[in-house]
């Protein structure tokens, strides 16, 4: 097989690991020794490791208290003691949680819609590929439930972090690109990052404890240096414990205490750094493309093919079908050929019919009929050869990559440069401090629901004391134990006291002011007004409008405080875009089928880097998502809640304009059978075309009935005239049979068409 042909044979995951390390840059590290020295690259991770963590201690122990705070755990150890020894029960009434689940879900009610574009005019019928191939991304990740989680931490913890990267194991070997939510927690950024997303961070580094069996999912051929590093029996010194009072069987981050379970602890550090690239451009082909040092000696190596004439002419055959003929040629017949003309033939009426040439190996002085300058000889070249040349055009450049370093304990795993330029770890901070410590709703506003918490409890407690009678008897007027049992009974009871001594006093409570009931609901309200999220969003009609139409255009006006939080949602996703487009032209270069749900439930089939027989015998490629520039944003708004009834009324306005189909206004309605609804739609008009057409035919022999009436008429006048002049009796008998047998014909048509068009209609009224 030429060496410029690549065919995909299968691969075991070693060998598949094996082409990671030769195409994708990796450096693996190796087993390390008691005695010898930690690698500088682990050293380098675990220092800034430990400063980043120390620097980050106090906004961490403030993110897990939020976290925490929203789940229910709203009183502090202490406070609870104090309540319980008072008498009162420590009452949580959650206002928080409702709120962020409601913006939430307003943030995420609809699937981000993503729209891409080429760079260049040549990218431009790929980069609608390049939108759909990016779709099935975010869906084989769930990325509309791991965009949940991302907002989950925005709101609760003031950070939410996705992180996007290639499983090249997936789809069978073929590998995906996924994106997938990750625990704040285990983000560590450079304390002198200034930038929302980290992207002028030195570096980046992801802590996290995986368990041996996890560690064999995920790092198969890397176990032998993962168990010679140092293990734990928990990751509690990595996550922050709070003193709040949790519920019974919650668990969070930092309590899980498991012997059974050998962890490790492993590193991910990113480092943006300057290496060396090529610019590559092919004139034949107006591709561009972009190799590292590994994939620009793998593109030099690739063979062409050089035809050389006698007449000076020289020809560069590059695509792959001429070359792989030419290969065989050579293998077969030599690298020289010329071409024959054979003697033409003759057929049977004396016609000369001349014959195609003929390529025919060797010199052409000794062959007869040889044409005169046609040897031309075949030469292999190399594309390093070419770019010698300058048929080829190659720049080196210096470009900044992703380096990303794993480690476990003081044991490297390995290195690799990342095709991209920008981090594979994409925060979103929601009150970013131009710091990598943001400060989050559910913070801001905790007092106000730790001040509802406390007037909930006083009521309660007030509630459940007022209950109780309190007697003031004076002393040695009654028996006390006598009274406590008997007012505790049901029923009448009688209680003897000394009058001489006093009567008892019946202690009534101090009723709560008015004014703790409207405080309450103040801060519910400053709580709601604060998040942006009020009771109409959530669901309830207090407040509501009086009209349909009234509520809607407050709903619409409510939403406007949401918008800037997504506009923080729509901007992550845009940096997480760039992120993975390279990733995915590196990694998604086999042929490729994709299926894609369309909001109508219908399914898009799109095909990539396939290649195709053209009319004229060359083999194209098509939809090479690997060449060419693209942009991938996420169309603004997308992803918000609409109203659907206006935009139900305007879709139809627009199909009674003629400008869209009622295909597109069926898709804004609240059908669930819209498919259905289609498919009867388009019975009903075939039933009305074919009414229509009965119609029509109907008409037809109406027509033809009453020619036939007036044709009858004169027939008869006629036969008058015949009979009068010659009395032909047997001549007017035959011409009226013969037109009562037409008429009862033409009758018996428009009888059954009239059956036919009652039954139709009698089936669409139905």
């Amino acid at each position: 097989m030429p060496k410029y042909i690549k065919k995909r044979t299968a691969k075991t995951r070693t060998q598949n690991y094996n082409d990671l390390i030769d195409v994708y840059g990796y450096s693996v590290g190796k087993k390390r020794r008691v005695d010898s020295e930690i690698n500088d690259e682990v050293e380098l991770s675990l220092e800034l490791f430990r400063e980043y963590k120390s620097s980050r201690e106090l906004w961490a122990e403030k993110y897990q208290e939020a976290v925490e705070f929203r789940a229910g755990a709203q009183w502090s150890n202490e406070e609870k003691e104090v309540l319980e020894a008072r008498g009162q029960a420590p009452i949580v009434v959650n206002r928080i949680h409702p709120i962020v689940e409601t913006a939430k879900s307003l943030l995420t009610y609809n699937s981000p819609q993503f729209r891409s574009t080429g760079r260049e005019d040549s990218d431009s019928k790929t980069a609608k590929v390049m939108s759909d191939l990016f779709a099935w991304v975010w869906d084989v990740s769930s990325g509309d439930e791991e965009l949940k989680r991302v907002i989950d931490d925005y709101y609760v913890g003031g950070m939410g972090v996705f992180s996007v990267y290639q499983d090249p194991m997936a789809d069978l070997g073929k590998g995906e690109v996924y994106i997938k939510a990750i625990n704040p927690l285990d983000v560590y950024i450079d304390p002198n990052s200034k930038d929302p997303y980290g992207k002028d961070a030195a570096h980046i580094i992801v802590g996290k404890y995986i368990t041996d069996e996890q560690a064999m999912q995920i790092y198969p051929d890397f176990m032998d240096i993962i168990e010679d590093a140092d293990s734990h029996q928990t990751d509690n010194e990595d996550y922050p414990t709070t003193d709040l009072a949790a519920t019974e069987g919650q668990i969070f981050d930092g309590d899980d205490d498991n012997p059974y379970h050998t962890k490790r602890r492993f590193l991910e550090r990113y480092t943006k750094e300057m290496h060396m690239y090529y610019n590559v451009f092919e004139p034949f082909s107006q591709n561009e493309y972009l190799f590292n040092s590994q994939e620009m000696l793998e593109y030099e190596s690739r063979y062409y093919i050089k035809l050389n004439k006698m007449t000076g002419e020289e020809i560069i055959l590059f695509d792959e079908t001429s070359v792989e003929e030419m290969m065989n040629l050579i293998q077969t017949q030599g690298t020289m050929f010329h071409f024959v003309v054979p003697e033409p033939e003759i057929d049977e009426e004396g016609n000369i019919i001349p014959q195609d040439p003929i390529r025919t190996p060797g010199m052409e002085d000794d062959s007869p009929g040889a044409i005169p300058g046609s040897t031309t000889v075949i030469t292999p070249i190399t594309t390093e050869e070419l770019i010698g040349m300058d048929k080829i055009a190659s720049n080196e450049i210096e470009k900044c990559c992703v380096k990303m370093t794993v480690s476990v304990g003081e044991n490297l795993l390995y290195t690799r440069i990342l095709p991209t330029e920008e981090y594979p770890i994409v925060p979103v901070m929601n009150h970013h401090h131009r710091n990598p410590y943001p400060e989050s709703d559910v913070r801001l506003f905790r007092p106000l629901q730790e001040y509802i918490n406390k007037i909930r409890s006083l009521i309660i407690a007030h509630a459940s004391t007022s209950t109780n009678v309190k007697l003031l008897i004076p002393r040695g007027s009654a028996d006390i134990r006598m009274i406590e049992e008997e007012w505790g009974r049901a029923g009448t009871s009688v209680i003897e006291f000394d009058a001489e001594l006093g009567a008892p006093i019946v202690a009534g409570p101090v009723p709560l002011p008015n004014e703790l009931y409207k405080n309450e609901a103040d801060a519910k309200y400053d709580l709601e007004y604060g998040f942006g999220i009020f009771e109409l969003m959530q669901g309830s009609s207090q407040g509501a409008p009086s009209t349909y139409r009234g509520t809607l255009v407050v709903d619409e006006f409510g939403q406007r405080r949401i918008k800037s939080k997504r506009d923080d949602i729509e901007n992550m996703l845009n940096q997480v875009a760039k992120v993975a487009i390279p990733l995915m032209q590196q990694l998604y270069t086999e042929d490729k089928v994709i299926r894609l749900v369309q909001p109508n439930g219908t399914e898009k089939e799109e095909r990539f880097n396939f290649y195709k027989e053209m009319e004229n015998g060359d083999v194209e490629k098509f939809h090479d998502i690997g060449v060419g520039k693209y942009d991938v944003v996420v169309v603004s708004g997308s992803t918000l809640p609409t109203n659907r009834m206006a935009l139900l009324q305007t879709y139809q306005e627009l199909y009674q304009a003629g400008l869209i189909d009622q295909v597109e206004v069926l898709k804004k309605s609240e059908l669930v059978d819209v498919e259905g609804v289609l498919e009867r739609s388009g019975q009903m008009k075939q039933m009305a075309m074919q009414n229509e057409q009965l119609q029509q035919e109907l008409k037809k022999v109406k027509g033809d009935l009453q020619t036939a009436e007036r044709e009858e008429i004169h027939a008869k006048k006629r036969l008058e005239v015949e009979k009068f002049s010659g009395g032909l009796d047997k001549i007017s008998n035959r011409a009226e049979a013969a037109t009562t047998i037409y008429k009862n014909r033409l009758a018996d048509v428009e009888n059954n068409l009239i059956s036919s068009v009652n039954a139709i209609e009698g089936e669409m009224e139905s």
